[in-house]
């Protein structure tokens, strides 16, 4: 089957987007590549559905609240093509242009996997955390990528985590591609301060649980998994550094360190929302608590050593050699 051939699905999870979803779905019907748009209302009590039903989309309930992973799987399910391509319902900025560079070279065959950035240089910060890098609700990928991912891993915010996972220790990588007009509603714009800061570290929270247990549990036995071990850690150590500045930062001055080092970013998007969300720390917490938040941040980088350092072993790996005998 080649590129032109190959279906593709566009998924949607929501929940709760009465007054955001209109927005990215405008966005998907229009553009031709989609054989079919599933939109999964992950148990909504604000009219999602009725908004989601004004567009040429398959409609699918749940009766719950189920979160982002099992909505994710059950939109996978209602379809039988060989891409998906998943999106978030508060995402706006998407064009046909956009859609069509995410895709190609998935459909092509040339990756399993590519995601939609809404700004490279601000993922640098993944390496603060390096156990929570590439987190984007806008990725195509080979349904075979998908489905090697165990269901355990299909629940809530842990499936974009796995489906990094299995894509660089199991499958041929993945590559990102930067979206500079992409934009998303901020969770503390949605929700208020207090409970979008609460679900921001309830999903840094799930994602770093994932991302320890696919690194105790699931690494493959490979020289590969080796060199992706020592990346992890060289990262880790990056990021160990990075929290030392943090504490620094705490007692010179947050918001202004945040400011300079993000003025790029807050003149191309003023409600980035990561940048907004270091503002809003800067600006509301304690110095001695962002000092505890970098010495947390040193811990669990430490913490990403420690879970990788098992894994070196395997740069000296030598799969076994098939002989024939008689």
């Amino acid at each position: 089957m080649d590129g032109k051939t190959k279906r593709i699905a566009a998924i949607v999870a929501a929940y709760n987007e009465a007054g955001n979803i209109h927005r990215v779905l405008e966005s998907l019907t229009r553009y031709p590549g989609f054989d079919q748009v599933i939109v999964v209302d992950d148990g909504s009590d604000d009219g999602t559905s009725a908004v989601a039903t004004t567009y040429p989309i398959r409609l699918i309930r749940h009766a719950e609240n189920q979160g982002k992973g099992r909505a994710m799987a059950t939109g996978a399910a209602a379809t039988d093509a060989d891409i998906l391509f998943f999106c978030d319902a508060d995402m706006y900025g998407i064009d046909a242009p956009m859609l069509e560079g995410i895709l190609a070279a998935v459909r092509e065959g040339k990756s399993e996997m590519v995601i939609a950035m809404r700004n490279w240089r601000m993922y640098y910060v993944g390496s603060i955390v390096s156990v929570i890098p590439m987190l984007g609700g806008q990725r195509a990928l080979t349904r075979g990528l998908w489905e090697k991912v165990p269901s355990i891993y299909k629940e809530r915010f842990m499936i974009e985590i796995a489906l990094n996972f299995y894509a660089r220790y199991w499958g041929n990588g993945f590559l990102y591609r930067v979206c500079p007009d992409l934009r998303q509603v901020p969770k503390e714009r949605k929700f208020g301060l207090w409970r979008g800061f609460a679900r921001r570290m309830i999903m840094f929270g799930e994602v770093f649980l994932a991302q320890a247990r696919l690194q105790l549990l699931n690494v493959p036995q490979t020289m590969k998994a080796g060199r992706v071990a020592l990346r992890n850690i060289v990262a880790a150590a990056a990021g160990a550094v990075i929290g030392s500045v943090i504490i620094f930062a705490s007692y010179a001055g947050p918001v202004s360190f945040v400011r300079e080092v993000f003025a790029k970013e807050l003149a191309e998007d003023p409600d980035a929302p990561l940048v907004q969300f270091l503002l809003y720390l800067g600006s509301n917490v304690g110095v001695d608590l962002i000092a505890l938040f970098g010495v947390m941040l040193v811990a669990l980088n430490l913490f990403v050593v420690l879970i990788n350092l098992k894994d070196l072993r395997l740069l000296a790996y030598r799969p076994a050699k098939v002989v024939r005998v008689g």
